[in-house]
Parts: structure tokens; sequence; C-alpha cells
């Protein structure tokens, strides 16, 4: 009996053990559960701009849970909220000061520094210069986000002072991401200073990133000495990629003062692909000295690629005078290239005189590619006219090739749903590969019964061969059930062994439980069920 006592009281010991820790974890939980309520409901403050209540319930949270998880955020939302209650900012500083040193491990201490950064700014601007030592004496291992919000305070200053301070610091640090936000900060300075430095970066900072940095600010800034300094840029020796980022800024300034300038570049200078972004430059500036500029870099400039860039530099300039320019080009330049380009780049003017444009070169070009790329430019285009036109074209051209075109670039405007379209092409064009290629297309209109419908009639009462051949693969194409019958048929009582042979291809191509089936049929077995 005793040692069966002693058995029992372990086990109930041990029973006792677990209910009280239990008791006491379920304590704790219980607590964690309330300071995070309390926090919640001091920070529903915050969100709300309610800086009185916010400080008053975390000056409480903090007295309640100094064990919290949570305390050190209270803390510093404590401080945070003394700063937007205005008070003194020098206690508002030492109360950031007090916050990282209670909590240096805190996801807080970067914020509390930054904020401490622009409160020394502040104070020093009130008169407390012993407080901008601050961010002068932040050595290479200070916390780059605290750098940055200093570096905003700056610029938000916007004084000489302040100025001379970011460039300094600027000349001091090796980091290139800080190099890239200063570059940002100058570029908010509007000075001939600021723009002088930024000029002096985008030519010489050992980042390809900064300098561009540098450019991108400048044309920010705006203004004749931007445009001069960009101009500077521009006919140095620095890398093309830093050269074609300035014209670009250049172009994207919009000021007709710089169209004189990119077109000289674009006519005149020796690297293709810097005048190729200059005459695209020059588009971006929607004046009639642009489009005129433009015109003159078509004729002039020595590279292929450059004059094709004026091209499509009109084509999205749009308008009237582009449009002008561009049929000129395709119906008369000496080079076929640029005329086929110019029918192309008419095909990004959206409107009916554009339209009219390309009907006059379809019709009348003497070259059959720049007539093929009008007509997909219309395709492009698209409406009821350019519709028409193309219909018209694929029935009446005399040209079998320039009918096939139009018929493609008919298909393209409908975007397949062209099946009676592709019809009346099929029964009045006097061309059998317009024809063929009219049946390819009702084809490819996917699972319509009227067009299976109408491919079927065609196998069955066509006398070409050639037009059946091309029905047949055309149902193929349709992946359709409803053709299963119609191409089982052709299959067992066909004329020709290349028709039926292409009949069983079909069944193939659309590859469905039925076209299964038709093909064990054909093969003279059954199926035996679905695997």
């Amino acid at each position: 009996m005793r040692t069966s006592y002693i058995t029992l009281n372990r086990i109930t010991t041990l029973a006792l053990i677990f209910i009280a820790s239990g008791i006491v974890q379920h304590s704790h939980v219980c607590a964690q559960d309330t300071a995070a309520k309390a926090y919640e409901k001091a920070y529903d403050y915050i969100l709300d701009e309610k800086w009185a209540d916010a400080q008053k319930a975390f000056a409480d949270f903090s007295k309640k849970f100094p064990k919290s998880n949570l305390a050190d955020a209270a803390h510093y939302w404590h401080c945070y909220t003394r700063d937007k209650l205005g008070e003194d900012k020098q206690r508002v500083f030492e109360c950031y000061q007090d916050f990282i040193k209670s909590y240096p491990k805190s996801k807080w201490i970067s914020d509390a520094k930054s904020n401490m950064v622009n409160l020394a700014y502040q104070l020093s601007r009130e008169g407390k210069p012993e407080y901008e030592a601050l961010v002068k004496g932040m050595d290479n291992t200070e916390d780059e986000d605290v750098k940055l919000a200093a570096l905003y305070a700056l610029g938000n200053m916007g004084s000489e002072k302040a100025l001379a301070t970011v460039i300094s610091l600027y000349d001091q640090t090796p980091s290139d991401n800080l190099r890239s936000k200063i570059v940002y900060i100058l570029g908010n300075f509007d000075s001939p200073d600021s723009k002088k430095k930024l000029e002096e970066i985008a030519m010489k900072d050992r980042s390809t990133k900064v300098r561009k940095d540098a450019i991108y600010a400048l044309g920010n800034s705006g203004g004749p000495e931007t445009i001069e300094a960009l101009k500077k840029v521009i006919r140095s020796i620095a890398e093309v990629e830093i050269r074609t980022a300035a014209l670009h800024t250049l172009g994207n300034m919009e000021d007709e003062a710089v169209v004189a300038f990119l077109g000289e570049v674009a006519r005149t200078d020796g690297d293709a692909e810097l005048a190729k972004a200059a005459a695209y430059s020059v588009g971006n500036i929607s004046t009639a000295k642009a489009s005129s500029e433009l015109q003159r870099i078509m004729k002039e400039a020595k590279n292929m690629e450059v004059r094709k860039a004026a091209l499509y530099s009109l084509g999205n300039q749009g308008g009237d005078v582009a449009v002008a320019a561009l049929k000129d080009a395709a119906l008369n330049d000496p080079d076929m290239e640029l005329r086929k380009t110019a029918a192309q780049s008419l095909g990004n003017i959206e409107d009916s005189v554009a339209v009219k444009a390309l009907e006059e070169i379809a019709k009348t070009g003497t070259e059959p590619k720049t007539q093929e790329a009008a007509l997909y430019s219309l395709g492009n285009i698209g409406g009821e006219e350019a519709k028409r036109f193309l219909l018209t074209m694929a029935l009446s051209h005399p040209n079998e090739k320039i009918a096939k075109i139009a018929l493609f670039a008919l298909g393209n405007l409908t975007g397949g749903e062209s099946s009676e379209l592709m019809l009346e092409i099929l029964r009045k064009s006097q061309h059998p590969e317009v024809r063929k290629q009219a049946l390819y297309q009702i084809g490819n209109s996917g699972n319509d019964p009227a067009a299976v419908a109408t491919l079927g009639k065609i196998v069955k009462e066509e006398k070409d061969p050639d037009l059946q051949l091309a029905a047949i693969n055309a149902l193929g194409n349709t992946e359709s059930d409803a053709a299963v019958s119609i191409l089982v048929d052709v299959a067992k009582k066909g004329g020709s062994k290349k028709l039926r042979s292409a009949a069983v291809n079909a069944l193939g191509q659309i590859g469905t439980d039925k076209a299964r089936a038709a093909l064990l049929e054909i093969l003279d077995m059954k199926p035996k069920g679905k695997e």
C-alpha cells in the first residue's frame, strides 16, 4: 500500500504542476492580449491624428506594460506625438535620445534617428548651430537612411547654406546610392549653382547611373541654363549612353528652342544610335517647327536608320502636316526602304486623312512592298472606310499578290470575325490563291457552325480540286466536331486519293473523341471505350 500511495502521490503532484503551469501560461497570454489591445487602441489615435489622445494612451501603456514586447514601439510613438503637439524641439530630441539608449535593438531606431536629423536642422535654423554637427559629423558607418533624412531636410530648407551643405555631402560620400539621392535633392534647388553642380556630376561622376540621374534631375529643373547644360553633355566625349539620356531629356522638355539643335545632331552626328535618339527626341515636340525638322532629317540624315526614325517620329506626331509628308515619301522617295517605312508610319495615325493617303498609296504606288505596307497599315487603323477599301482590293485588284495582302489585312482588321467577308471573296475573286486564302481564313474563325457549313458546301460542290483540298484543310483547322461527318464522308467516298488522305489528316488535326472514333471507323475498327 505504501508503494502504491507514493506512486499516486507523484502522479497527483505532476498533474498539479501541469495544471498550475497552464494557469500561469493562460495568465501570461491574457496579459499579452490585454497589452496588444491597449497598443492597438493607442495606435488608432495615431492613424486618426488625435495626437493628444495618442500621447496619453502611449504614456499609460508604458506605465501598465513596461515589460511588453511593444514597450519600445510605445516609447517611440510617445516621442513622435510630443513633436506633433509642438513641444519644445530640444525636449523632443532628448526623448528620442532616451528611446535609442533604452531600446538599442528596436526596429524603430532608424525612424527615431531620421526624426532626430529633421529636428536637428530645425534647431540649427532657429539659432542652435551645434545641432547641425549631427549631420556634418556623420561618418561612413552611419545608417544610410539617416543620411537620406538629413538630405531631404536640407532640400526642404532651400537656402544657399543648405545647398552648400548638400554639395559638400555629395563631394564626401563614397556611396553610389547616396550620391544618386543627393542628385535628386539638387534637382529641387532652383539655382544656377545647383544646375552647374548637376552638369559637373553628369560629366564626371564615376557611376553611370548617378550621371544619368543628374541628367534627369537637370531636365526636371527646366530653364535656359538646363538646356545649355544638356547641350554640353551631348557635345562632350561622354559615353553614348549618357549623351543619349541627355538627348531624350531635351526632347521631353518639349521646348521648341531645342528643335534646331536636336535636328543638327540627327542629321550630322557620326554615331547612328545617337543620331536616331535625336530624331526620336524631335518627335516628342509636337509643333510645326518640329515636323519641319523631321522632314529635313528624313531627307538629309547620313544614316538610313536615322531617316527611318524621322519617319516613325512623324507618324507618332500625327496631324495633317505629318500625313502629307509621309504620303509624299511613300510615293516619291527614291529609296524603297524609306517608301515602305513611310507607309508603315502612316498606320500609326488613326484618322480619315491618313486612311485616304494610304488608299492612294495602295492604288497608285509602283512599288509592291510599299503597297503591301499601306494595306497592312489600313488594317491596323481599322474602321468601316478601311474595311470597304480592303474588301474592294481583295476582290478586284489585278495583281494576285496585292489582292492576297488586302485579304490578310482585312483579316487583321476584323480580328478573325470575317467569315461572311471571306465567303464573298471566295465567291467573287478571280485569283485562285486569293480564294484559297479566303478558305483558310474561314477555317481559322474557329468553332463556328456557319463557317463549318460553308466549308462543307465547298468540299461537296466545288469543281476545282485545289479549292476542295484547301476547304478540307480548313475544316481541320476549325477543330470542330461539326466538321467530322463531312470529313468522314470525304474519306470514304471522296474522288481522289489525295482528297481522301487530306480528310483523314484533318480528322487527326481535330483530335476530339468524335474524330478519333471516326478514324477507327475508317480503319474498320470499333472503339473499345474511352481510355
